[in-house]
């Protein structure tokens, strides 16, 4: 048996200081955590009520140096706008010259949504996520740092500041009754705390919310649960310029983009409730998503309003200005600088003035002498894209010899079902454009004997190559990929068949491929998946040459506009003039659908395929010698994988006898086998 242990006094002393301790220690603790906040002396309560009846005077008083220069005509009509969809809702696109400071007035606004208590959950939705969160990073900064708004709102700026910007602070911070303050202060979301007057009332700005979202993120179906256990859900969206250069030039995208906002945006208030939003953009592309809810017809539920940094141009915009930019332009070249060009301005501003109208006169660069100075000289500067940046009027860009849009493209579908071959059929090809990083991107295409083509089934098999592999690795991914690929390929309906030729054209140059891979996979193809596959290299006008390209040991059978090389039946290539093959396939899509050369596509909606045919716009072809040079505009650095693969569809057609000229000969092979009517999704 154990010994009894009693308790000295000492003993029990020390545990009576240790709980006393420890008691002390976790008050302590929690009156650090207690933030106490003081209203400000009625005269300053009776001016914060006063500003806030106007947006206008409210920024002006908080924004400080942002709105040193008076507003515009057309800033007032923004202005109006954007307070009327705070108060009393609507649904309001605003496009305003760059630098007109649309954005500052967005995030003031932003400020004013949640701080005065108009709006109780408000959400910024921007291109990118990284944009978006670039206003929630102002307002957090102005309510943990302006003077001015803390002499006016010390209700919520006392707790914002008392969090050193820390969410853990947010997170365990308390208010003077000991309860937890409501306030959440986290990279994309800002909650606003909920604390008393002195009366014991709530504010209004009470757990008001603001979150930032990039439009192609998870925005939808967006909710809160409140302290006192109310839902709450967005009331109010910004939608600060949705749209990015690259997406502006995507048809797709830009299609992908107005379902988001007319679906999961105008649907994030729920089913019984309509959202407001408000939408400074600008017009990047005739037809971009800017000017689509700019546009009246097509989105009369927006009220659109077109802001332009000149309203008139001058009477001598052809003469004086002329002469102006040649000054200018000269002056720079040499490195004299703009002293001549501005000096003859001022020297005849009167005539080069005459008739003209900026939107804004105080829009006056350091150095320049007016606001119709500083429009003129942003037009030399920045030439074509002064248009869309600063009058919110793009101009297309490029001189093309054919008008081909993936309007057209898509107008070319057809009621034939995804998979099925048609009837009039000679050669069925698939064409594979290589790229390791991401995937194989595939094309079938049935021709007739009239070049008449027909899109039957395209698709990507998605890869990845690892950077970092060697060499051998390299070679064996992409091998075993492509002989995964051949094998779902055989089993199409539309299964590729060609009587003279190879009847499937894979890309073997460029995007990482390692040097003679496709070739091998191409020698062993037929047995790997049953499909006779050949390897295809691309040269532009620059690096083609017509003619001869025999050399020892070597076969070559020369075709239009490219040449078939054999140096055995292991090692055996095309090489082809991608320019030449390029445009003939555009040129396909600009026919109606059965007509002698046209291409066409099975039912379904191709919007992506046909923005990538597209990608690449024919502004000049001519004769220079022995050779002819085709000038490309690149709509766009996005992918056109699928204009690559058309074209190669195009070229082992050619192979096959059927090219330009119609169907060379008549194959001496049995026809292709009859397939079934199986559709595959595209």
């Amino acid at each position: 048996m154990t010994a009894k242990t009693t308790l000295t006094d000492t003993d029990k002393a020390a545990v009576k200081q240790s709980v006393k301790h420890a008691r002390l220690v976790e008050a302590s603790r929690k009156l650090a955590r207690i933030v106490k906040h003081t209203d400000p002396p009625a005269e300053v309560r009776a001016e914060r009520d006063a500003l806030e009846e106007s947006l206008k005077g409210w920024m002006l008083h908080h924004g400080g140096d942002a709105f040193c220069d008076p507003f515009s005509p057309d800033h007032e009509k923004v202005l109006a706008k954007i307070e009327h969809a705070i108060n009393k809702g609507g649904l309001f696109s605003l496009a305003m010259p760059r630098g007109h400071g649309k954005s500052t007035i967005l995030k003031w606004a932003t400020l004013y949504c949640i701080l005065t208590g108009r709006r109780r959950y408000v959400v910024i939705i921007a291109a990118t996520a990284e944009m978006a969160q670039a206003v929630v990073d102002f307002v957090r900064q102005q309510i943990q740092e302006s003077d001015t708004l803390h002499a006016h709102y010390p209700h919520v700026t006392t707790y914002a500041r008392a969090t050193d910007g820390k969410a853990i602070k947010a997170r365990y911070q308390l208010r003077a009754d000991g309860k937890t303050s409501g306030i959440h202060w986290s990279k994309t979301t800002l909650v606003l705390p909920e604390v008393l007057d002195l009366s014991g009332e709530p504010y209004v700005s009470n757990g008001a919310i603001l979150e930032g979202h990039g439009l192609t993120g998870a925005i939808r179906g967006k909710w809160r649960d409140t302290k006192t256990g109310k839902v709450l859900r967005p009331d109010f969206a910004l939608l600060d310029d949705p749209s990015t250069r690259e997406s502006a030039e995507s048809e797709s995208q830009n299609n992908m983009r107005e379902r988001i906002i007319m679906g999961d945006v105008l649907g994030l208030a729920g089913p019984r409730e309509k959202i407001a939003a408000v939408m400074p953009c600008t017009i990047v592309q005739p037809g971009d998503l800017a000017a689509r809810f700019l546009d009246h017809e097509k989105h009369p539920e927006w009220s659109g309003e077109t802001c332009r940094l000149v309203e008139k141009w001058p009477d001598e915009q052809d003469g004086l200005w002329a002469e102006y930019a040649h000054l200018y332009e000269d002056g720079i070249a040499q490195g004299r600088g703009t002293k001549e060009a501005f000096a003859f301005y001022k020297k005849n501003r009167a005539a080069m003035d005459k008739g003209a109208q900026a939107s804004w006169e105080h829009r006056i660069r350091k150095g320049e002498t007016s606001a119709i100075h500083t429009a003129e000289n942003l037009l030399i500067e920045t030439k074509d894209q002064f248009w869309a940046e600063y009058q919110n009027e793009p101009k297309k860009h490029g001189v093309t010899l054919y008008t081909l849009t993936p309007k057209i493209v898509q107008s070319r579908t057809t009621d034939r079902p995804g998979g099925v071959v048609p009837d009039w059929a000679q050669v069925v090809i698939a064409a594979t454009d290589i790229n390791p990083s991401y995937a194989l991107t595939t094309v079938v295409v049935a021709f007739g004997a009239n070049q008449t083509a027909a899109v039957c089934w395209y698709g990507l098999h998605k890869m990845h190559v690892p950077k970092e592999s060697t060499e051998i690795e390299r070679r064996r991914i992409i091998y075993e990929e492509l002989a995964k690929h051949g094998r779902a390929l055989a089993t199409l309906p539309c299964r590729p068949q060609s009587a003279r030729g190879p009847s499937w054209i894979i890309d073997g140059g460029g995007g990482g491929n390692p040097k003679g891979m496709v070739q091998d996979f191409a020698f062993h193809s037929t047995q790997i998946c049953g499909l006779q596959a050949i390897c295809y290299f691309g040269r532009g006008w620059s690096n083609w040459h017509r003619g001869s390209h025999g050399g020892a040991g070597r076969r070559v059978r020369v075709g239009e506009e490219y040449y078939h090389a054999m140096e055995s039946r292991a090692k055996q290539w095309l090489v082809c003039n991608t320019d030449y093959w390029r445009e003939i396939m555009q040129r396909g899509w600009t026919g109606e659908p059965g007509a002698p050369g046209s291409c066409s596509l099975p039912k379904g909606n191709h919007a992506e395929f046909a923005s990538q045919i597209c990608r690449f716009q024919l502004s000049e072809k001519q004769d220079v010698g022995d050779k002819v040079v085709w000038l490309w505009n690149v709509v766009t650095s996005q992918p056109h994988d699928y204009s690559d693969a058309m074209h190669m569809a195009y070229i082992a057609a050619s192979v096959s006898g059927i090219g330009t000229g119609g169907q060379v000969a008549k194959p001496t092979a049995s026809k292709r086998p009859r397939t079934g009517v199986t559709v595959i999704p595209l």
